[in-house]
């Protein structure tokens, strides 16, 4: 899920940088976008949507260079509702902006943020988290997912989530995958071994032994991982999922299927969540913007596709129909 990850599932964002990026010009063009009464907004979206996340860092430091002014204040104090919050995520680095994303999500008890972002990360993303989690908060985030999150094997996971220590594919085994197929840096013995051990654990005994599937579950690859799914069903005729659906309830079931999903296939798990973001009951607005932000540079593209695939309707057309005005403009500038 990483670069690593990426670069074998060829995964790709919506947004690239600018190929004829000058920030000094882009300073001169949004200070004009913002001079005088009222906003010319279409010019900032043009130019925002259209930079990489690196790009509007530089821009940002440019910006206070030539003016003198917080370039985000200033556009901040512009701009009001779902455009500043999306506007606002934009210009924020990405660990920066998951960090203060999951503070959000502890703060109001929003599992499902805590989920979307700590269970589909790689360990570098995870790791920069936590680091701007602390400097932004002067907190660790493991304490404080152990302090403020309730259900124990949820925060177990959480907490092992943290630690951005699962198995990840080497270089060596990326090219190795490349070549020779994911088969040749799978261990089948331990994928038939770890099946077994899931077995033991739960259908196979009374009660559950959660530990066992906790250990599993955030050590191994998601390579790794899909191979031990595949021994489960051969030798038990049931999908893991089914059997966490069995075993588990609540957070820690949502958890594990989310984790399911991913290992399967991250964008499916995404478009699934801005699918029910957009039809539940009310715009989870928050969402929306996180999940288009955070992916834009890495696997927008994907889950496009997997939108499209799943409920028949383009993601364009359904964040079209449920947002409107310069909200709507940004979002739609960065899903293409």
């Amino acid at each position: 899920m990483s670069e690593l990850r990426q670069s074998l599932e060829q995964y790709q964002g919506t947004v690239s940088p600018s190929a004829t990026f000058n920030a000094e010009a882009d300073c001169h063009a949004l200070s004009q976008a913002m001079k005088g009464a009222g906003t010319n907004e279409r010019a900032l979206i043009d130019i925002i949507a259209n930079r990489s996340n690196a790009q509007r860092q530089q821009i940002k430091l440019q910006y206070k260079t030539m003016f003198g002014v917080d370039l985000v204040k200033q556009i901040g104090g512009e701009l009001s509702g779902h455009f500043k919050e999306t506007m606002t995520a934009l210009f924020d680095a990405p660990a920066s902006y998951e960090a203060w994303s999951l503070h959000q999500a502890l703060s109001n008890g929003k599992e499902g943020t805590l989920r979307e972002i700590l269970l589909t990360r790689a360990n570098a993303e995870i790791r920069a988290i936590v680091d701007a989690y602390k400097r932004m908060y002067n907190k660790d985030l493991e304490h404080e997912i152990s302090h403020r999150v309730r259900g124990k094997d949820f925060k177990r996971m959480l907490v092992s989530a943290v630690q951005a220590n699962r198995e990840e594919l080497s270089p060596q085994q990326i090219q190795q995958a490349r070549q020779s197929g994911i088969e040749s840096v799978i261990d089948r013995n331990r994928a038939r071994q770890d099946a077994a051990d899931l077995y033991k654990a739960g259908a196979g005994k009374m009660g559950t032994d959660e530990k066992t599937f906790n250990a599993i579950f955030a050590r191994r690859s998601y390579y790794q991982l899909r191979a031990t799914f595949e021994e489960y069903q051969r030798k038990h005729g049931k999908d893991i999922a089914q059997v966490v659906r069995s075993e588990f309830s609540g957070d820690a079931e949502d958890a594990y299927l989310v984790l399911i999903t991913c290992i399967r296939d991250r964008p499916s798990f995404f478009a699934e969540r801005l699918h029910k973001a957009i039809t539940g009951l009310g715009t989870r607005d928050s969402t929306l913007i996180r999940v288009i932000v955070s992916r834009s540079e890495i696997d927008l593209a994907q889950i496009k596709q997997r939108y499209q695939q799943m409920y028949h309707r383009s993601l364009a057309q359904d964040v079209g129909g449920d947002t409107s005005g310069d909200y709507k403009r940004i979002l739609l500038a960065i899903v293409k």
